[in-house]
């Protein structure tokens, strides 16, 4: 017996997860075996985990799942040479498929990388085991482009230049002229006629004023600005310079990232992929040289829309996200429930106030809280949890008792729901004008209520009533009373209370309606209620008319025979229970007299006419003269006669590659001789022709398919008279694992033969070599191997955890 020691530390996690892995390997490897094997490991993997069965079967099978999804591809991909070729293992979690060792080839599944990641950015933000996400976390999930600042366009006065920045100057009035220049190495500008101007850490309104003022020593007419014959100097940005800052810390992708001077905090952040779940939404510094020059607060901006704090960058800064500090949980009638971080001071107000106050149903006057006790004040022998229930107004969001109430680490707090029970109503439901749920008032009885819901209908039964009660302790009780006394003041008024529902029943509630139906050659089959009067022409029309195929001398009513139905002699059986009445429509019977009235339960039959049909199509594709759709002239038009109709076949024509694909029953693709079919009409080839029928015929082929296992499928050209073994040798030849006994050849039309001497290959030929069978798995004795080995392994993963520890 194995005996495990040692501390059960994250050494434990390790040991897990390599049984869970040897486990699931096991099971995709020895299905044979793997029943037996699974009661073992299951349960040891169950007793060092304190997990159940169940929940590690689920997971292995979500693991197996996860492979099949992102390891198993439908056609096996080209290759560019055959070095590493080794088919003695199968692919993991394919017994019945055989790989090369060495991929070659970048499976096509790199287009869903992108999708996959923003997905884990929102799965990301989710608490393992709790339903609630941590707010703010999915901000990121969006393009990082969406926070990029275009690199052109207008910027604040107090944008800092730089080297690279492109300037622009401006001057109309006196004098009318643009220059552009770009920030040198020097971090200067040259104007003509007027020299350099330091541009370089200076803000663009600095800028303006010194190009201003350069540009007056040679333009006399900016000197006179503002005395009406003045220039006016604008000075704006182009294309501004790139930047290259670092974001590290707790980010999802730490690093350099290069961006344009315009940039800011949030810019970058969203460019690193914004901050894991461990780091900080609320404090994320900004570092320029060996100094903090900025905190942003992104609730700050989540919550009020406000930036004050998400500074512009410059070169070489640092944008630093710490782990989270205060992370509390809110839950409950809350609008935003979620996990929040809380910075040092905040409160239970402010907490609530990032949620969005409470929700409509919230019981605010009292909050729970949960708290952790802190590691100073924790003593043995005395439970590590708290509950405080703080007495709130939420009226003034502030507790009632006064007092600020400090969040802590950890802490959860839950905001109760009011009750949902109501009790000061009464409802009325059937046959009245507004039935509904009223005001319960004392003293009210069944007929003031049949007065408020507007009165009963017609059809009302009012020899009966019922009150369904449900009283203060749930106890259920039923009230009948004739409703037509109530209504009267016949009988003593009929109190409610609270909580009663009224029933006033419609006559249909209690008796089934007649129907009649029609079917057959109308246009609308269907059934509906039967009315007094209506007439066989009236349900014709209902039904949508007739079609061009109903037989009009042959239409049938089946109508019940009453007095045999109703019968009460219980000695015999009644002979006949249903009148067959046959009728005879004229050409105009819709302006005609009627002629039948229609009972109740009748069912009428349009019939069809025996030999009406409409013409029925196929299609003839490829190499005809006149490729199209034919209409067949009768119902057992033959192929010869279709291909004569297109025109007969071109010279290029492929009659081995010929088919018919019917789509009639799921027949699909029926391989056919063509040659034959034409060279004998009506013979045994010359099939006949269904509706929807496609006959494909293919332009000459000139090559040969080879597929499965060998060293390299691929297509050749084709050599008549060769037979498969020799284009197998010319596709790389048969690997180790290759069926040679169950390759074969499939013809284009769709016809296969096996690998037998001398089976014929044609061009447009597919080759397929097929894998043998998986090995059977191993007995008992090999069973038990494998589980010793797997028993010594996680020995060796615990001792060298004991040591370590």
């Amino acid at each position: 017996m194995l005996r495990f020691r040692g501390p059960r530390r994250h050494g434990d996690r390790a040991v897990v997860l390599g049984l869970l892995v040897l486990l699931a390997a096991l099971c995709d490897t020895a299905p044979a075996t793997a029943q037996a094997v699974d009661d073992t490991l299951l349960n040891e993997a169950a007793r060092r985990t304190g997990m159940s069965r169940e929940e590690i079967q689920r997971r292995i099978a979500e693991r197996g799942a996860g492979e099949a999804q992102t390891g198993t591809q439908s056609a096996e991909p080209g290759r560019v040479s055959l070095d590493g070729i080794d088919d003695s293992h199968p692919a993991a979690g394919d017994s019945t498929r055989w790989r090369d060792t060495t991929e070659e080839v970048i499976l096509p599944y790199q287009q869903f990388l992108a999708a996959e990641a923003a997905i884990d950015r929102i799965d990301a933000a989710a608490v393992p085991g709790d339903s609630l996400v941590i707010f703010g976390a999915d901000f990121f999930s969006l393009d990082a482009s969406t926070f990029t600042p275009p690199s052109f366009g207008p910027v604040g006065s107090d944008y800092m230049l730089g080297v690279g920045d492109q300037v622009i100057v401006n001057a109309w009035g006196g004098v009318d002229f643009k220059i552009e220049r770009v920030v040198d190495r020097d971090g200067a500008i040259l104007l003509p006629r007027s020299g350099k101007v330091a541009c370089a850490g200076r803000t663009l309104e600095q800028v303006q004023e010194s190009v201003r003022a350069h540009l007056a020593e040679s333009h006399a007419s900016i000197r006179d600005e503002g005395r009406g014959t003045g220039t006016t100097v604008e000075v704006t940005l182009g294309h501004l310079r790139p930047i290259k800052v670092f974001v590290v810390g707790a980010v999802a992708h730490p690093g350099a990232v290069e961006l344009n001077s315009a940039s800011r905090i949030l810019t970058a952040l969203a460019s690193a992929g914004g901050p894991l779940p461990s780091g900080s939404l609320r404090s994320v510094r900004l570092v320029r040289g060996a100094d903090v020059v900025g905190e942003f607060d992104l609730y700050e901006y989540l919550l009020g829309g406000s930036r004050a704090g998400d500074l512009t960058l410059r070169e070489g800064d640092t944008v630093f996200v710490p782990d989270v500090g205060r992370r509390v949980r809110l839950a409950g009638a809350i609008r935003r429930p979620a996990y929040y971080e809380m910075r040092a001071g905040e409160t239970l107000s402010d907490l609530l106030g990032f949620a969005g106050g409470f929700s409509a149903d919230a019981a605010a006057d009292v909050v729970h809280v949960e708290r952790i006790v802190p590691f100073e004040q924790r003593r043995p022998g005395e439970p590590d949890l708290e509950v405080l229930d703080v007495a709130y107004d939420a009226g003034r969001m502030a507790p009632t008792a006064g007092g600020r109430v400090e969040m802590r680490d950890g802490d959860r707090i839950e905001i109760g729901r009011t009750g949902s029970r109501l009790l000061n109503f009464v409802r009325i439901e059937g046959a009245v004008k507004r039935p509904g749920r009223y005001e319960f008032r004392a003293g009210m009885t069944a007929g003031h209520l049949v007065e408020l819901a507007g009165g009963v209908w017609p059809d009302a039964l009012t020899d009966r009533a019922v009150i369904d009660r449900t009283d203060l302790e749930d106890h259920l009780s039923t009230v009948t009373f004739t409703l037509a006394d109530e209504l009267s003041g016949a009988a003593a008024p009929v109190v409610l209370a609270e909580r009663d529902v009224l029933h006033v029943f419609s006559r249909w509630d209690a008796q089934e309606r007649p129907q009649v139906h029609i079917s057959g050659e109308v246009y609308e089959p269907h059934q509906e209620d039967w009315r007094e009067g209506m007439t066989l022409r009236d349900l014709i029309l209902k039904a949508g008319g007739l079609k061009q195929s109903a037989d009009l001398v042959r239409v049938e009513v089946a109508r019940l025979r009453k007095d045999a139905l109703h019968s009460r002699d219980l000695g015999s059986r009644p002979n006949q229970t249903v009148d067959i009445l046959e009728l005879q429509l004229d050409e105009d019977f819709l302006s005609g007299p009627e002629l039948l009235t229609l009972e109740a339960w009748d069912r009428v039959f349009i019939r069809r006419l025996p030999w009406w049909d409409l013409q029925q199509t196929v299609s003839v594709r490829g190499e005809v003269f006149y490729p199209g759709q034919f209409s067949l002239e009768r119902r057992d038009e033959k192929l010869s006669s279709v291909i004569a109709r297109a025109g007969g076949l071109k010279p290029d024509a492929y009659l081995v590659g010929a088919r018919v694909v019917r789509a009639q029953n799921g027949v699909g693709n029926i391989a056919i001789d063509l040659a034959a079919a034409l060279a004998d009409p009506d013979g045994p080839h010359d099939i006949i022709l269904q509706q929807g029928d496609e006959i494909l015929i293919p332009d000459r082929m000139y090559t040969v398919k080879v597929r499965g296992e060998v060293g390299f499928p691929t297509s050749l050209v084709f050599a008549d008279g060769k037979n498969i073994n020799w284009y197998v040798d010319h596709a790389g030849g048969y690997l180790e694992k290759a069926d040679k006994g169950k390759s074969r050849v499939i013809y284009p039309n769709g016809m296969s033969f096996p690998n037998k001497r001398g089976t014929k290959v044609v061009a447009g030929s597919t080759i397929i070599v097929p894998v043998k069978a998986p090995p059977e798995g191993a007995g008992k004795l090999g069973t038990l191997k494998e589980i010793s080995a797997i028993f010594a392994s996680l020995a060796t993963v615990w001792l060298v955890i004991d040591r370590t520890n």
